[in-house]
């Protein structure tokens, strides 16, 4: 089992603790991120208490990284067409050497 890590910070108003793989200084900047974007959030939408601020950071998270995954599926397809007509050049000049 990987060693876990309890890292304490404050979301909002409510202090969190998270058990994680993670090391402090990652978790700082996890921490530290969380923090701006829940202020970007308050500054928008004032009156929101810290769930509905929360789950609004959730769903934008959620977008991020589904927007980010789709891009890389989106990469590793045209990496693997690149793949292919590379093997497809080499073949082919394969054969003209062959022939020669």
């Amino acid at each position: 089992m990987a060693n876990l890590n309890r890292f304490k910070f404050t979301f909002g108003k409510k202090t969190l603790t998270l058990t994680t793989e993670h090391d402090n200084l990652f978790m700082e900047e996890i921490a530290k991120v969380a923090t701006e974007k829940y202020e970007a959030i308050k500054e928008q939408m004032p009156g929101a208490d810290d769930e509905t601020v929360a789950i609004l950071l959730a769903v934008n998270c959620l977008s991020t990284q589904l927007s980010r995954e789709i891009e890389f599926d989106d990469k590793e397809q045209e990496l693997e067409s690149l793949r292919y007509k590379v093997v497809a050049a080499k073949q082919e000049q394969s054969k003209i050497e062959d022939s020669l």
